[in-house]
């Protein structure tokens, strides 16, 4: 359904705001010029009742407005439904991100509306991606420059492979405003708002667990030392969750955490592409008959070894990992106000912790998901070998 569809059905519904709202003809920047306060909220509050994907729409454009991203700071999430209420959370969140820093003005009983720094006042101010399937993640440092406007740092970091690229650039304070926006309405991986520190913290982190055979990138060798990352007291997003949720999750939580798995905004992490090959080849070679594809036991048995090597993979060789990546994305769950889904990464990283790991519902459903395109990319290649196809012998996931 589109915006205008959206606004006509809350015209019939608010008979007392259609004389306002149908002229703007589902437009809007003009609904918000031509409904008064008061209307704006009711409109508002109605889509996110009804229509949360035109709310969104709605909001986004009315950010851009001072007048508009007081609305939206204004409606409270009581009564909201709970798909409604996450929508709302999202948007307030977006919009403290692009330094619309919508906060409570408890003298005025009002919302107020913040905005970037003065031309005058220094920036700083971090920002954390969501990992990406692969398992890599884009964290970004916003600081002055010292010769007059900003300095952005954009690193991507992988828990196994390091600081694998760092890049420098230097803007305008529009520009900055421009980048911001860019990197907190992405259609995926939209980053969020954090400390500078806490940045600092995560990127030290990575750079002092990077071996010898991971060289780091040459703009972050020469950066480096202008980074300050050796400053003690700061804490990673990972030690600043941890320390708010003491306790486990409930069976309720670690089921809905498996839906963001399915849903593609978790995991699933898989090896790295000499693991899997590593895991692959033997199988390959095992299975390497035309009996596969053509009869249903072999392609079962194939489906369970690989399905076996995958799971155990993700409760050994990728534990670890991934437990420092469900920590991190604990994080950004968090800030997002999505408290249930951070509790449940955090208990399904203690899983894999422990001195025995287990997979728990989320990390299976990554190892599920994983293994499933590991048959598939097997009996592919396998098929392929069969008609004398060289690229047969590569992992395709």
């Amino acid at each position: 359904m589109s915006l205008a569809e959206s606004l006509e059905r809350a015209a019939v519904e608010m008979p007392e705001d259609a004389d306002a709202i149908r002229p703007a003809n589902g437009d809007p920047s003009r609904l918000l010029e031509v409904l008064e306060p008061e209307a704006r909220q009711r409109v508002l509050r109605w889509l996110l009742q009804n229509s949360i994907a035109e709310a969104q729409l709605l909001s986004e454009v009315w950010l851009e407005q001072e007048e508009g991203a007081a609305v939206v700071a204004s409606i409270s999430s009581e009564g909201l439904p709970k798909e409604g209420r996450k929508a709302l959370r999202r948007l307030l969140h977006r919009a403290r991100s692009q330094g619309i820093l919508v906060e409570a003005d408890e003298e005025a009983e009002k919302p107020r509306v913040g905005r970037l720094p003065q031309v005058d006042e220094s920036i700083s101010i971090g920002f954390l991606s969501p990992h990406d399937p692969r398992g890599g993640r884009l964290v970004y440092l916003v600081e002055s420059n010292p010769s007059g406007g900003a300095q952005v740092f954009e690193a991507l970091l992988d828990e196994d492979r390091g600081i694998v690229d760092f890049q420098v650039y230097r803007a305008g304070r529009r520009q900055v405003k421009s980048f911001i926006r860019d990197v907190t309405h992405r259609d995926r991986f939209s980053a969020i708002e954090t400390e500078a520190a806490c940045v600092r913290a995560l990127i030290g982190r990575r750079a002092r667990l990077q071996t010898d055979l991971q060289a780091f990138p040459a703009a972050f060798k020469e950066w480096r030392g202008k980074l300050d990352l050796t400053t003690e007291e700061s804490k990673t997003p990972a030690e600043q969750v941890k320390a708010h949720f003491p306790h486990p999750a409930s069976e309720a939580e670690l089921a809905d955490l498996v839906s963001e798995v399915q849903a593609g905004n978790l995991g699933p992490w898989p090896p790295q592409p000499g693991s899997l090959e590593t895991m692959i080849s033997p199988l390959r070679d095992r299975f390497a008959s035309a009996e596969v594809g053509e009869h249903e036991e072999s392609r079962e048995k194939m489906t369970e070894a690989v399905h076996e090597a995958v799971s155990a993979c993700y409760s050994a060789e990728l534990a670890a990992t991934n437990a420092e990546r469900l920590e991190e994305s604990a994080y950004l769950y968090w800030k997002q106000g999505q408290e249930g889904h951070a509790r449940a990464c955090l208990t399904s990283a203690q899983m894999l912790a422990g001195a025995e790991p287990e997979l728990g519902p989320a990390m299976s459903e990554c190892a599920r998901i994983v293994g499933d395109a590991l048959v598939q990319d097997l009996a592919a290649s396998l098929s392929n070998a069969e008609a004398g196809d060289p690229a047969s012998e590569e992992v395709a996931i």
